[in-house]
């Protein structure tokens, strides 16, 4: 039953959604002190859900080590898989915006360890709305216990 109510309610969000996006980005993969970063890859789409809040918004954001952060004895594949609800803060008299989001990932797709339990996650944006279909983004995210992503991008809206 409750599966049922959060698959309405995410397909009634999907219909009040007035513009979605997509995405992609480079990030530096963050380990504890002591390790070496590794670089990933970031791909995100999403929609705004202006009709329930001004600003509010959706996102699934996909992230793939493409050179493994080295953490203990070994490099450690990063691969996640996150929902997040958003909301878009626009700076005054100004192209960029604050975009502060939370949600829960799927986290440690790419190991062999069978740990696939969500977990809370968050992070925080800024976009430059380059014009009416196209932002650059930077954002923080919190990838689980050990791994933050620092990335930048394009996104794209439709």
């Amino acid at each position: 039953m409750k599966k049922t109510l959060v698959g309405m309610a995410l397909l009634s969000s999907l219909c009040m959604a007035q513009e979605a996006h997509v995405g992609a980005g480079l990030g530096i993969l963050a380990v504890p002190d002591g390790a070496d970063a590794g670089i990933g890859l970031t791909l995100k789409g999403g929609v705004a859900l202006d009709s329930v809040l001004q600003g509010m918004g959706l996102q699934v954001e996909l992230n793939k080590s493409l050179i493994d952060p080295e953490y203990g004895p070994f490099d450690q594949d990063v691969t996640t898989l996150g929902a997040y609800t958003t909301y878009e803060i626009p700076l005054p008299n100004s192209q960029m915006a604050l975009r502060p989001r939370f949600g829960v990932i799927l986290p440690n797709l790419g190991d062999d360890v069978d740990s696939r339990d969500f977990i809370l996650s968050s992070g925080f944006g800024a976009i430059y709305k380059v014009d009416a279909k196209m932002n650059l983004y930077v954002d923080y995210t919190v990838l689980g216990d050990s791994v933050n992503n620092y990335s930048a991008g394009l996104e794209i809206k439709f």
